[in-house]
């Protein structure tokens, strides 16, 4: 007879973790989306900032200034996404 008890602490069979569950968002794709297409705001499409994003398309990442701050800024908003404080 096997037994069906399931072992305390095991995700369920379909279940997401808890990096699936918060977005989890690679450092690395999101650098490489700024160092080349900042400009056009595909960092901010990436990390899920969609209307900044669509902003940053208009204005061509507000005439480069924008884009060259979320240099400074892209990795602090990084870690509150992966944390889950968003």
């Amino acid at each position: 007879m096997i037994n069906s008890t399931p072992i305390i602490g095991a995700p369920r069979a379909g279940s997401r973790t808890p990096r699936q569950q918060r977005g989890y968002r690679n450092p690395t794709d999101a650098w490489l989306l700024w160092i080349f297409f900042g400009w056009l705001g595909l960092h901010r499409y990436y990390i899920g900032d969609w209307k900044k994003g669509v902003a940053m398309t208009l204005t061509l990442g507000g005439f480069g200034l924008w884009s060259l701050l979320d240099g400074f800024f892209l990795t602090r908003r990084l870690r509150r996404i992966n944390s889950g404080r968003l």
